[in-house]
């Protein structure tokens, strides 16, 4: 089954991009891969301060 990915767009200064992408590119891994991985470790974070985050399955929704 293909997992679904959802689409985000960001603003960011010019300059704070390139620095992204060089951080990014040092391990050679993409800024999405990195991006993806700086959320998971907020969100990871919160959890562990706020207790996990759990929402309730949409109405009509496949389990």
């Amino acid at each position: 089954m293909k997992k679904e990915v959802k689409h985000l767009s960001l603003r960011v200064p010019p300059e704070l991009l390139k620095k992204f992408d060089y951080v990014a590119s040092y391990d050679d891994r993409s800024m999405n891969w990195l991006m993806t991985k700086l959320i998971c470790s907020c969100i990871s974070e919160f959890e562990s301060q706020h207790g996990k985050i759990e929402f309730e399955p949409a109405e009509g929704a496949k389990s």
